[in-house]
């Protein structure tokens, strides 16, 4: 799962270098995301001065968002064969944050 979080945040570092709106958003403020995986570790993805740092396992207290699912429905989103929405609303993912902040991530994947 890193080495897919490493790419994703590859392309999520190509869209703020191309996208204006969400060069303003990283900007705007730091971020950081633990991803909460049932059936494996947890995994930091940090936005910090306008980019999405290396993701690496781990946790942090109070993060911006958590994010709690299993590898399967990850991937799915990932490879864009389930959307975020509807995997929330199949209570299929879980997450812990302001709702803005939710909205916003959306954007950034």
């Amino acid at each position: 799962m890193l080495d897919t979080l490493i790419s994703m945040s590859k392309e999520v570092n190509r869209k703020i270098e191309d996208d204006p709106k969400m060069r303003e958003m990283a900007e705007e403020k730091d971020r950081t995301i633990v991803l909460h995986f049932s059936d494996d570790v947890d995994y930091i993805l940090e936005i910090k001065d306008g980019k999405m740092l290396e993701p690496r396992v781990g946790t942090v207290e109070d993060p911006t968002l958590l994010v709690m699912t299993d590898i399967g429905t990850m991937k799915k989103i990932i490879e864009k064969k389930l959307n975020p929405l509807m995997a929330y609303a199949m209570k299929k993912i879980k997450v812990k944050g302001p709702m803005e902040e939710v909205l916003l991530l959306k954007d950034f994947f």
